[in-house]
């Protein structure tokens, strides 16, 4: 039986990986950091080894008697922990496990990156050959998986066999701190923008990334990387479709082009409060006009990776959502009339009438 060692596993794309690895009959350990939850895990039949990738000292031992590292952790929500923390973990963890599984002999270590490290390329079509391109203040994230990269083809040099995957925007299950899943959180609790920003992304569900993912530890090349993704949508689009599968009446417009660099301006003048999971800045406004579109071909011809529909994924996470509680108490924020009271926008969803399940075709089972 092939043992592998987590990083990330208690968060949203490591646990998914971990739950992945186990229906296929792998032996998993976790690093886990000290007070971290294990509630995304559902109890799996996992071990737990303290560990954090900022500690050199905790790897070694946690890499004893593994095959393979998927290395996961990293920090995406910078808004809430801070840029600074941002590169310490994503360059500099990925520095202490790329140093460990050299120094351990481990068969393979699989790097978790970003379509984000690939940088921006307005038009294009963008596949594994590109790299970033842009001032690091424009895209801080994208900067730091950029260098956490650099990091790892620097320990490919010296040997280790490591395969990079970069999953484009994430939606699924177990997004617990909300970052690209949180776009069904938005519809819900009505927190979509009245424009919606011109641009658009490739958006990929979890269980596809996550079984691309271990794919690459068994089919991947070493030094190659391979960009995990689904389908290229417009913001509108992906606002839409997750309106109509909940069951949301709404009706989204497109904020015109010539509108977006006035209003991220003001944006950055006034830093508004909004209710939404990410905070509404200049900085998102103005990379989310921008089209992040991807060439997915090369994974999907060289893994064995399902295309699982963005309805089902939007159906499952909403569930998921509802299962932990996200959503009581939501009608408080409803006027009488079905009206949200805090913008009087149109009315909110009927909150969600059995039928719209079964009218939409969504399934229930877990990914």
């Amino acid at each position: 039986m092939t043992r592998a060692l987590v990083t990330g596993g208690t968060g949203f794309i490591g646990s998914n990986i971990a739950l992945r690895l186990v229906e296929r009959h792998w032996e998993v350990r976790i690093l886990e950091r000290p007070g971290a939850s294990r509630e995304l895990l559902e109890g799996g039949p996992f071990e737990f080894v303290c560990g954090d990738v900022l500690e050199p000292e905790t790897l070694l031992p946690a890499m004893k008697g593994m095959d393979v590292v998927f290395h996961a952790a990293g920090v995406v929500d910078y808004w809430r922990q801070g840029v600074e923390r941002m590169y310490q973990v994503n360059v500099e963890g990925t520095r202490n496990i790329m140093e460990a599984g050299l120094r351990s002999g481990v068969e393979r270590v699989v790097h978790v990156s970003s379509t984000a490290a690939l940088g921006i390329h307005p038009n294009e079509l963008v596949d594994e050959s590109y790299t970033f391109n842009v001032k690091p203040e424009r895209f801080v994230y994208g900067h730091s998986k950029y260098l956490a990269e650099e990091v790892v083809f620097d320990y490919l040099g010296k040997g280790l066999p490591v395969v990079i995957v970069n999953p484009t925007t994430v939606i699924g299950p177990r997004d617990v701190r909300k970052v690209s899943s949180g776009m069904v959180v938005e519809v819900v609790k009505h927190c979509v923008p009245p424009l919606i920003p011109p641009g658009g992304i490739n958006i990929v569900p979890i269980c596809d990334a996550a079984q691309g993912t271990i794919e690459a530890a068994v089919k991947g090349r070493v030094g190659e990387r391979y960009i995990l993704g689904g389908e290229n949508m417009s913001h509108l689009q992906i606002y839409q479709t997750i309106a109509n599968v909940v069951g949301c009446g709404m009706k989204l417009k497109v904020m015109p082009r010539w509108q977006v660099s006035l209003i991220a301006g003001l944006t950055d003048l006034l830093q508004p409060q909004t209710s939404g999971p990410v905070p509404l800045t200049g900085t998102r406004l103005r990379l989310e006009a921008q089209f992040f579109y991807n060439e997915t071909t090369k994974a999907r011809s060289s893994f064995d990776m399902p295309q699982t529909p963005l309805r089902v994924t939007i159906g499952r996470t909403y569930e998921w959502y509802e299962a932990m509680g996200e959503f009581e108490g939501v009608n408080r924020n409803l006027e009488a009339d079905g009206t949200c009271k805090y913008c009087k926008r149109t009315p909110y969803c009927a909150w969600p009438p059995p039928a719209t399940r079964a009218a939409t075709g969504v399934e229930s089972e877990r990914i």
